[in-house]
């Protein structure tokens, strides 16, 4: 048993169930196309009805909210107004203000059309028999205590016996009588005499602004009601240039000295102390006893037919009609809300109420006016059901409300049961609620029971199954009952996807590692269904990123695809495209940086050229664990390190292992001030790794440390406890280079593409990666034989071009471009010599590699012989190579003349290469040999190996550049120093090898060969 208690006044009859949801009883040829019905009773003979239809002239909906009353004992009329007539109110304000005295507000609407201006009503107001504001020549509805009403013209006429005789013109003595122009109505200059009230303003004055006659009265005997008397004493009488005041007990007449002589002296004359009468009378006896009465501007049906000549143009709608059986229909129709309500046309508001089985109908005050509050049965308090067009409630002059009494009879008479939506997707959730209601409409604390007959009920939830069809949930006790409908639809008609600003889409663009909420939406005949984003699929093609069973989208690769959302049949595509977003370098350790910028225990970080990943330079640790640090050793950096800001949330770092098996972190700080490690890698592997860390938004690291492990602790047996760190080397040196901030697990080891294209006197193309996309211009270079060259480049697209003015000799033109993971592209063009170009040695003139001798030479790499030779076959030493890669490399002389060089054949080293030999050994190129006797030599003399020429060669490069696999027939006979330099530069069409497939690492390299290797370097 559900014991379930909302403090709710349910007032729907079991008999006539909570909800009821058929089609038959909206159907409309006024409105359009019925859609949906819903109907609940709110008390003794009042039913709310809230029906949808859809207009196929203007292909949107209609919603109407009417009440339906038939006069009972049990539900009363009446009327509200502010504290004066002048005050305005809205529907929901006035609706709380009749809760305070005691009363349940079964339903409101908004009363008549008014002056904007002033607030006054434009016709007939009638608050518990009196007479408020009368009715200016307009249409009223009247409510009698029994709440019957009376429709039409009410015709009110208030006539004055002045308290004074005159003669009639013929002789005859009579009573002086006028009839009045308006009770409570703004003085007209000509109008004639006006009746106020002291509830006229809120300053309790006439409000007049022209000089007038004002006749001050205190009210004796009588009420101002239609059909009864009113006796008054005359006070004073004034001619008043302002506005008079008014007393609670009094009353004015007043006329503008601009008005004719027949009324200004009617009331000039007046004896004060004379006694006036004031009869209020109305054009059919019908109107004296109605309790309450508000004007209406215009009348729609009458004698069941629709009024001519009544305005265009389609608006929110109040109305009140009138059956035949004395039943009332109080009724709204929203409008200027596209995809909820058009509105409606005067006369499309009468033809329906006509098909409500109205016999006479009145338009009341709508636009941005029109609201109809009601208290349903699981409400304590009145609230708003229709959708104001204005946005919220309009403060309004006056309002009709059906009220009943709040007390409690104790005695249960049906269960209301409600669904929170009605219509739903298939496989989407429903809260239902209940709650208990006495004979008097009052809810009370009752157990019961709560089932349905479909779908899976756990507590007040009703997951719906994922076919379609109509659920009945029932709540009882013992013979009472109560039950609503749940209509599922399996198919919808179709199916919309929104973003994040709830905008329609059918495309997204989002960055990698970024997440965007997909919310999708089904529509069945025209109505939105209530649709739990889980009884949608949700699916992605194209290798983009994943998605949720709601709809969050995180994406991963750059690259296009499409997110597909479906349920029962339908579809929705969203297209994707996950835009290149540029890893971001943090540190390239390239010289000092905020890494080794710090202090540490048990461990050093410095820059190193020894062993480099990519760039020239790398961090090397050097650390010591001991026995007193827990084996732990910690660099922590005197800066904060670069932190990994949104969209990044994954480190890249390249590791150099030593083997140890210790584990390497990072270390970092959550705010709260204790230091926290981050695992970078486990220490168990020599040689480079590239290793992702995933780290999350915000990261940021403080410092490095070196560390055995967790220890093991033990009882020894003897109750001694024992800590045994892991067996791992307890020192060691790890290097680390490139630290990128990348998302997703996304890396980068491709260079960037580069294309060329020679046109005239230009060098177009366009340099592109693969995961950054477009570099920044600073991450490229254009060089004329090595020397920097100005370009143009697009950020944009990558495109660039430079100039290809020669003067008819040999040059070369490199681009090279950088990525954010250290990855260098090159791609160079060989400028055409002029055709009178003739090679300056004499044995080159037919040689294969004239063209590179030649630059070299004029570049002065190298020199001929004094026969103007060039010899390119010949066989080049090691002290010659020497000298040819530092000519070519531009190092400076001065900044090597203190090196001391360790070789032992120094003295045999030639006087002109030692300037080479000290600056190409301090820059790591070259490196000697050991002897049998275990000393150092640089055997200048010695012709080199083509092996040795791509070693030396390719330690001038910073790391980067593309590999390839080495296809050389002879390539397992490539020594082991020398293959990955054979491997990048062979990837750069640096080197090549014999037209034979074969690489012959071991032969001496040629001055020709050595020629043409350099000027590809460019």
């Amino acid at each position: 048993m559900n014991k379930f208690f909302r403090r709710t006044l349910s007032l729907f009859l079991a008999a006539s169930l909570a909800c009821s949801l058929g089609l038959s009883a909206a159907a409309s040829e006024a409105l359009g196309e019925d859609l949906s019905s819903r109907d609940i009773q709110l008390n003794q003979e009042t039913q709310l009805s809230t029906n949808v239809f859809w207009s196929t002239t203007y292909s949107d909906l209609r919603t109407e909210n009417l009440v339906t009353y038939t006069p009972n004992d049990d539900v009363t009329p009446i009327v509200t107004f502010g504290s004066v007539l002048t005050e305005r109110n809205t529907v929901p304000a006035a609706a709380k203000a009749l809760e305070a005295q005691g009363w349940r507000v079964v339903a409101g609407i908004n009363g008549d059309f008014y002056n904007t201006g002033t607030g006054l009503p434009i016709g007939l107001a009638v608050s518990e028999g009196r007479l408020l504001s009368s009715d200016g020549g307009y249409y009223a509805i009247g409510f009698r205590k029994d709440g019957t009403a009376v429709l039409g013209k009410p015709g009110v006429k208030v006539t004055a016996n002045l308290g004074y005789q005159v003669d009639d013109g013929t002789g005859n003595i009579v009573d002086l009588v006028r009839q009045l122009a308006g009770v409570n109505k703004a003085r007209v200059s000509t109008g004639g005499i006006y009746l106020y009230t002291y509830d006229f303003n809120d300053r309790h004055t006439t409000g007049n602004t022209e000089p007038g006659i004002d006749v001050v009265c205190t009210m004796e005997d009588g009420v101002l009601s239609i059909g009864d008397t009113l006796t008054l004493t005359v006070d004073r009488v004034a001619e008043a240039s302002a506005a008079t005041s008014i007393q609670p007990d009094q009353v004015v007449l007043s006329v503008n000295l601009k008005s004719s002589d027949y009324f200004i002296n009617a009331l000039r004359y007046v004896p004060k102390g004379a006694e006036i009468t004031l009869d209020v009378t109305a054009a059919s006896d019908e109107w004296d006893d109605v309790e309450y009465a508000v004007g209406a501007l215009y009348s729609l049906v009458e004698s069941g037919s629709i009024v001519s000549g009544l305005p265009s143009g389609a608006n929110p709608r109040t109305a009140i009609g009138q059956k035949d059986d004395g039943s009332l229909v109080f009724y709204t129709i929203d409008g200027r809300k596209s995809g909820h309500s058009i509105g409606a046309t005067m006369n499309q508001m009468a033809a329906r109420l006509i098909e409500l089985g109205c016999e006479t109908a009145l338009c009341l005050d709508g636009g941005g006016s029109t609201t109809l509050s009601v208290t349903e049965p699981d409400e304590l308090a009145a609230k708003t059901i229709n959708t104001p067009s204005d946005g919220s409630s309009r403060a309004v002059t006056n309002q009709i409300f059906l009220v009943a009494s709040s007390e409690s009879t104790g005695r249960l008479h049906h269960f209301y049961v409600n669904a929170d939506h009605a219509y739903v997707l298939a496989g989407s959730k429903v809260n239902i609620s209940a709650s208990a209601v006495d004979t008097n409409f009052i809810p009370m604390d009752r157990s019961y029971d709560l089932a349905a007959d479909g779908g899976t009920l756990e507590g007040h939830v009703l997951t719906t199954p994922k076919y379609g069809g109509d659920i009945t949930v029932t709540a009882s006790s013992g013979s009472k009952r109560g039950e609503t409908t749940v209509h599922v639809i399996e198919t919808p008609d179709a199916i919309t996807v929104r973003n994040s600003s709830g905008t329609i889409t059918n495309s997204l663009t989002v960055a990698p590692g970024t997440s965007a909420a997909l919310v999708a939406s089904a529509v069945y005949n025209h109505m939105a269904l209530k649709a739990d984003q889980e009884a949608f699929t949700w699916t992605v093609s194209g290798d983009i990123g994943t998605i949720s069973d709601t709809g969050l989208f995180t994406a991963a690769a750059p690259g296009t695809g499409t997110i597909t959302v479906s349920a029962g049949g339908k579809t929705a595509t969203v297209n994707v495209t996950v835009s290149r977003l540029a890893l971001k370098t943090l540190e390239d350790f390239e010289g000092s940086s905020d890494f080794t910028d710090g202090s540490g225990s048990g461990i050093t970080f410095q820059p190193s050229a020894q062993e480099v990943k990519l760039g020239r330079g790398a961090g090397r640790l050097d650390y010591i664990l001991t026995e007193d640090s827990g084996y732990t050793a910690r660099w922590r950096s005197w800066n904060t390190l670069s932190q990994v800001k949104t969209p990044y949330t994954c480190l890249n770092l390249w590791v150099w292992g030593d083997g140890s098996g210790n584990q390497l972190d990072f270390l970092y700080s959550d705010g709260s001030g204790e230091e926290l490690t981050m695992p970078i890698t486990t220490l168990d592997f020599t040689g480079w790794q590239q290793v992702t860390v995933e780290a999350g938004s915000g990261f940021a690291a403080r410092g490095i440390q070196v560390s055995a492990g967790e220890p093991v602790v033990y009882d020894d047996g003897f109750g001694n406890l024992i800590t045994e760190y892991p067996n791992t080397a307890r020192a060691g040196t790890v290097y680390l280079d490139q630290l990128v901030a990348s998302f997703g697990s996304t890396v980068d080891n491709t260079v960037p593409a580069i294309t060329l294209q020679a046109d005239g006197g230009t060098l177009t193309g366009s340099v592109s990666d693969g995961v950054d996309g477009v570099l920044p211009r600073s991450a490229v270079s254009v060089t004329w034989d090595g020397y920097p060259q100005d370009f143009t480049y697009n950020t944009a697209t990558g495109a660039f071009s430079t100039s290809l003015i020669s003067d008819g000799l040999p040059h070369r033109i490199t681009i090279t471009a950088k990525d954010a993971s250290g990855n260098i592209g090159r791609a160079s063009y060989d400028v055409p010599q002029s055709e009178d170009w003739v090679p300056a040695f004499s044995d080159t003139q037919d040689y294969w590699a004239a063209v590179y001798v030649d630059y070299l030479y004029t570049s002065g790499i190298t020199t001929g012989y004094a026969d103007g030779t060039f010899r390119p076959n010949q066989n080049i030493t090691r002290a010659q190579f020497s000298v040819m890669l530092y000519r070519y490399l531009g190092l400076d002389e001065s900044k090597y003349a203190d090196v001391k060089l360790p070789f032992a054949d120094l003295a045999a080293i030639p006087e002109y290469a030692l300037p080479a030999v000290r600056a190409l050994y301090t820059e790591g190129v070259i490196n000697g040999t050991t002897g049998k006797d275990g000393k150092l030599y640089f055997n200048p003399g010695n012709p080199l190996t083509r092996a040795q020429a791509a070693t030396m060669i390719g330690r001038t490069q910073e790391k980067g550049y593309a590999t390839v696999e080495l296809t050389f027939s002879d390539a397992k006979s490539i020594p082991a120093y020398a293959a990955y330099y054979i491997q990048t530069m062979a990837a750069q069409g640096i080197i090549g090898g014999y037209t034979d497939g074969t690489f012959k690492p071991n032969n001496n390299i040629t001055r020709g060969q050595m020629a043409k290797i350099l000027y590809n370097l460019m």
